[in-house]
């Protein structure tokens, strides 16, 4: 059985410039984003991280290489946890107010080239069976949509109906897997851990520092 807290990037130059985009070497961190990884990697000291996976996506990279140093770990980059592709809205402004996937939803546009939500549920849930023979805690930095994609695989939502779940830059969002593949939520979008939740998995190698 395997824990792995998932965890959104931190604050991006994208974020900040409302871009969306799924290219590898593009948009890196804020001052903002930085120090939200630092501030995340203080969290995950409270337990007994072996290893940190994350997506190949620069924003992911760096937030992983930042939490990597703090917990004196290597980022093992893994293209299954990588930005939704996003076809022809690569790279392109988009309006919270007016959001396009509200109008996707709604049936007002089609998005030649999107990725849809079975295939991000289907790497998503490819990665927690490879590790989940694991009997360890890892980190795992990936994205808003493929994280939210395996939240509602486990709770049986489609993108529709999983279109309120928050995940916040930084978040965490807590995971557990058995050897059979079965996943339990612990946390979703979280920005912290709970001394609640280091008590309910207190059968974990877990190392509360007082």
């Amino acid at each position: 059985m395997v824990l792995i807290l998932f965890i959104r990037h931190g604050f991006a130059i994208s974020n900040q410039q409302k871009i969306l985009s799924h290219d590898n070497n593009v948009f890196p961190l804020t001052e903002e984003g930085e120090k939200q990884a630092k501030s995340v990697a203080k969290e995950l000291k409270n337990l007994n991280i072996s290893k940190i996976y994350t997506s190949p996506v620069l924003r992911a990279y760096q937030t992983a290489r930042i939490i990597g140093n703090e917990l004196g770990l290597i980022p093992i980059v893994d293209d299954r946890l990588r930005e939704r592709y996003l076809g022809e809205l690569n790279n392109k402004k988009f309006d919270p107010n007016d959001h396009w996937k509200l109008k996707m939803i709604k049936g007002q546009i089609e998005i030649k080239g999107l990725e849809n939500w079975i295939s991000m549920q289907k790497r998503m849930i490819e990665f927690v069976n490879s590790v989940k023979d694991d009997k360890d805690v890892i980190v795992a930095v990936s994205h808003y949509d493929p994280i939210r994609a395996l939240i509602g695989y486990i709770l049986d939502l489609d993108d529709i109906s999983a279109f309120g779940i928050s995940l916040h830059n930084a978040s965490i969002t807590t995971i557990e897997a058995d050897e059979s593949g079965k996943m339990k939520i612990y946390s979703i979008g979280s920005p912290v851990i709970s001394q609640n939740l280091l008590n309910r998995l207190n059968r974990y190698f877990i190392t509360i520092n007082k």
